[in-house]
């Protein structure tokens, strides 16, 4: 069952490189939420491994361009990706280590926070990096 649906209206920055990459993070993020509804704790380490690493392929992207181009928002954008990365970081050591578990609200927060981050504040981008 999908967690994420992609939609034109809903997310399309309108800088390919960038929507194709979020297209990828719906696909990760529906395929650790399939993992942790089948409770696969093999699976779900992988799956939110295969995220994190995409996620960090994804703001290298997105920061190469908003610099390349002068993006003035781009401190602020970096700030939230890195706050982003240390919470991921942060659960991928714990639940590697079997200090925690990757559930229905570690899906929620991740939902919560793209549904939050790219309708809001990366759709700003989307003029500058388009041109």
């Amino acid at each position: 069952m999908s967690l994420m649906l992609w939609t034109n209206e809903m997310y399309a920055t309108n800088v390919e490189v960038c929507d194709d990459q979020h297209k990828e993070l719906f696909d990760r993020v529906n395929a650790l939420n399939d993992a942790v509804m089948s409770k696969d704790r093999a699976d779900i380490g992988n799956r939110l491994d295969n995220l994190i690493d995409y996620v960090a392929v994804h703001f290298e992207t997105e920061e190469r361009m908003m610099e390349e181009r002068g993006y003035h928002k781009l401190d602020d954008h970096r700030q939230e990706h890195d706050l982003l990365v240390q919470t991921c970081t942060d659960l991928q050591a714990k639940f590697h280590s079997g200090e925690t578990d990757i559930g229905e609200d570690t899906m929620k927060f991740i939902k919560s926070w793209l549904d939050h981050h790219i309708p809001v504040i990366d759709k700003c981008y989307g003029p500058a990096l388009s041109n």
